[in-house]
């Protein structure tokens, strides 16, 4: 299957006359006048989806600049569709650029870390709290620090009950406090 674009449409066009104007070039599986939502009129192009690559090619060699209704109408490959894109460079299998392929784009080495989960979102069984310091001290670095959102994955509200936690098992001596 192969997509054309039209272009230039009469404002009269609608998908049964689009169909039935491709239809004498070749087997028409669909064909889509793109309409505005805002006025429900045409917007003056649409998609043919032809049977045949072959009848996509002969569709733009025989209708690219014929008139219908006094308008001559363009006829072209659809540059949007990823199935005839015909790109070598791309991968077939993905159906779309790698990344790193265009400049706009960063270039995935494979190595992002992955983000961290609230652990107390994930698993509801793990509550926060004071009296509980192998849990309050993963939140922790090795000089008593309380480690912030970026490293730890939590939540705010759940950044906020960790740090009243682990200040109040410090203050009560069952995590270490180090000053420096």
């Amino acid at each position: 299957m192969s997509k054309v674009y039209v272009s230039h449409l009469p404002p009269s066009a609608d998908n049964d006359s689009l169909r039935e104007y491709f239809s004498k070039v070749g087997n028409v599986i669909s064909a889509e006048v793109v309409i505005d939502r805002a006025t429900g009129r045409s917007k003056g192009f649409g998609f043919v989806q032809l049977s045949t690559r072959e009848e996509a090619e002969s569709a733009i060699s025989e209708l690219d600049g014929s008139a219908w209704d006094g308008r001559s109408i363009k006829v072209a490959e659809d540059r949007r569709g990823k199935e005839n894109a015909g790109d070598a460079s791309l991968d077939p299998s993905k159906k779309e650029a790698p990344m790193g392929y265009f400049r706009a784009q960063p270039l995935d080495l494979g190595i992002r870390k992955k983000r961290k989960l609230d652990p107390f979102v994930e698993d509801s069984s793990i509550k926060i709290d004071y009296k509980n310091p192998k849990v309050l001290s993963r939140f922790m670095s090795e000089r008593g620090r309380i480690l912030p959102r970026r490293m730890t994955g939590l939540s705010s509200a759940n950044q906020r009950r960790v740090t009243k936690a682990i200040k109040r098992a410090q203050h009560i001596a069952l995590l270490p406090y180090i000053q420096d």
